[in-house]
C-alpha cells in the first residue's frame, strides 16, 4: 500500500514533470523542427536589384533543400568590400559569406581570401562573352563568376537634348558634332577603373591595319577631341549620372550600371545607348573563404548562374547567359544587335592598359586647360579659312592641326609592344616615358595654338 506523500513531495514530483515536459519539447524542437539557415552577403549594387535577386534566391532555396534560408544583406561600396574581404582585423570573425560586385581587379587582387568553388551550374554558361571573362579563367576551380555584365556608352536626359536643342547621339562619331561640345559630362578615365576601358575600346575600335601595322592615329584624335568638348571631369561615375538624372547635363560617358540604377528612381525621360561600340566588363560575384555559412554561399552561387535568376537580374543589368530576358534598353550581350567589336583583343588590353593609362593621363588628362584652348584657336581659325584662305593661312591651319592630334603619332601598338619589352611590363623606369610624354605634349598643343592664331594672322 502507497504511503501518503507530503504536499511538499506532489509539489516537487509536477516541477519534475514539467520540467521533463520542456525537455522533451525542447529535444522535440531541436531535431524535427525545420530551422532557417543563414547567408550573408557583401553587395554594392542597388538595394531593389539585391533586394528582388535574393528574395527569389529564397523561394529557390526553399524548393531545392526544402528547409528556409534568411540573408543578410549589407551595402557597402567597391573598395571598403575589398578591405573587409582582403584584409580582415586579426582573429575577426568574417562579416559574410558573399562578395557581391565591384571592379575586377579588386577581386583578382583578394584571390587568396576567396574560396574556389566549381559551380554545379558552371558549365551552363559560357566561359567568355566577346572576349570578357564570365569566370575566373586563370584557376583550373573559379575563385569568382560573373554576376552580370557592364558595358560602357552615354546616359542621356531626353528633356535636356531638347532643351539644348540636340539630337540623340547614334554612334561615338557623333559625339564629335559641334553642337556636342560643351553638353557632354564623364570621369577622367585614368582615375576610374569602371571607365578605363573607354580609352582602348575607342582605340581598338577605330584602329587601322595597314600591311600587318596598326594605327591608332583616328582613336587617339577622337580621345583629344572628346577632352575638349568636356568641360571639367567629373568625381565620379555617380555624380556624372546624378548631373544627366536631374538635367542639369544633356548626356555622360559612362558603364550603363550607373544609368540603370538612376532609371529606376527618375522619371522615363533618363535613358541609356550603348552606341555603336561597346566593351564588356564582368561583375564579379565571390565566396569568401573565411565564412560561415560556407554551403549556403556554395548554394547562392549555383542560383545566379541559372535562367531563372539572370532573368530576374536582366531587368538590371546585362545577364551573363544566352536564354535570360532582358528590359529595354538593356541588350542581352549575346544578342546579334548588341554593338561588339569585331575583333577586339581583351589580351592586349589587359597588357597595355598601364601604358595607354599613363600615356593618356599625359597628353590629355594633364592637358585639359590648354587642349580646350588650342580647339578654341583651331576652331576658329577654320571659321577664317572658310571665309577666306591663302597659302600661308592654310599651311599654318594644317601645322596646328598636326600639333592638335600628334598623340596619335606617337604611340601605336608597336610602340606599346616596345614600351612592355623595354620596361619589363612597366615596372621599371617609367618615369624617363612619362616625363617625355609630359613635355612633348605641352609644347604640342601650346604650339597648336600658336599656329592656328597664325592662320588667322595671315589673312588679316
Amino acid at each position: 500500500m502507497l504511503r501518503k506523500l507530503s504536499t511538499y513531495a506532489w509539489t516537487a514530483i509536477f516541477v519534475i514533470a514539467i520540467f521533463g515536459v520542456g525537455i522533451a519539447a525542447a529535444v522535440t524542437y531541436y531535431y524535427f523542427t525545420i530551422r532557417p539557415t543563414y547567408l550573408r552577403i557583401l553587395y554594392v549594387n542597388s538595394g531593389q536589384f539585391a533586394g528582388e535577386v535574393t528574395n527569389d534566391f529564397k523561394a529557390w532555396y526553399q524548393g531545392k533543400y526544402g528547409r528556409p534560408i534568411e540573408v543578410t544583406l549589407t551595402l557597402t561600396d567597391p573598395q571598403t568590400a575589398f578591405q573587409k574581404v582582403a584584409h580582415p582585423p586579426p582573429f575577426a570573425e568574417p562579416e559574410a559569406e558573399i562578395w557581391w560586385g565591384g571592379q575586377l581587379p579588386l577581386f583578382e587582387k583578394a584571390h587568396d581570401q576567396l574560396l574556389p568553388y566549381n559551380s554545379t551550374n558552371k558549365n551552363e554558361i559560357n566561359a567568355t562573352c566577346y572576349s570578357c571573362p564570365l569566370m575566373d579563367l586563370n584557376q583550373s576551380t573559379p575563385t569568382w563568376y560573373a554576376a552580370s555584365l557592364h558595358g560602357l556608352g552615354v546616359m542621356y536626359n531626353e528633356h535636356a537634348l531638347s532643351l539644348y536643342g540636340l539630337p540623340t547621339p547614334k554612334s561615338w562619331t557623333d559625339l564629335l558634332k559641334e553642337e556636342y561640345e560643351g553638353n557632354i559630362s564623364m570621369v577622367d578615365p585614368t582615375k576610374s577603373e569602371s571607365t578605363l576601358p573607354f580609352i582602348m575600346l575607342i582605340i581598338q575600335s577605330r584602329m587601322t591595319t595597314n600591311g600587318g601595322v596598326q594605327n591608332w592615329t583616328n582613336g587617339w584624335q577622337f580621345l583629344i577631341r572628346l577632352s575638349a568638348f568636356v568641360n571639367e571631369y567629373d568625381d565620379s561615375e555617380a555624380y556624372s549620372a546624378l548631373k544627366v538624372a536631374t538635367g542639369y547635363m544633356p548626356m555622360a560617358v559612362l558603364p550603363d550600371s550607373y544609368a540603370y540604377d538612376k532609371m529606376m528612381t527618375y522619371d522615363n525621360h533618363v535613358n541609356f545607348t550603348y552606341l555603336d561600340a561597346a566593351v564588356l566588363q564582368p561583375d564579379p560575384v565571390a565566396i569568401i573563404k573565411r565564412g560561415t555559412y560556407l554551403n549556403e554561399a556554395k548554394a547562392f552561387i549555383d542560383y545566379l548562374l541559372t535562367e531563372q535568376a539572370q532573368s530576374i537580374i536582366g531587368n538590371y543589368s546585362l545577364p551573363i547567359r544566352q536564354d535570360a530576358t532582358v528590359s529595354s534598353p538593356r541588350i542581352n550581350p549575346f544578342a546579334s544587335n548588341f554593338p561588339s567589336v569585331q575583333g577586339y583583343n581583351a589580351t592586349f588590353q589587359e597588357m597595355g592598359k598601364e601604358i595607354v593609362k599613363d600615356y593618356y593621363q599625359a597628353w590629355i588628362t594633364e592637358n585639359h586647360e590648354l587642349i580646350k584652348n588650342a580647339w578654341k584657336e583651331i576652331k576658329e581659325a577654320n571659321k577664317t579659312l572658310a571665309v577666306n584662305s591663302n597659302v600661308n593661312a592654310t599651311y599654318y591651319y594644317r601645322l596646328a592641326w598636326k600639333n592638335f592630334t600628334y598623340a596619335g603619332y606617337d604611340m601605336s601598338r608597336a610602340e606599346v609592344d616596345t614600351i612592355y619589352s623595354e620596361t619589363e611590363g612597366w615596372t621599371q623606369n617609367q618615369a624617363s616615358y612619362t616625363q617625355e610624354w609630359s613635355n612633348t605634349s605641352t609644347q604640342a598643343y601650346s604650339n597648336a595654338a600658336k599656329n592656328a592664331i597664325k592662320s588667322k594672322e595671315a589673312i588679316q
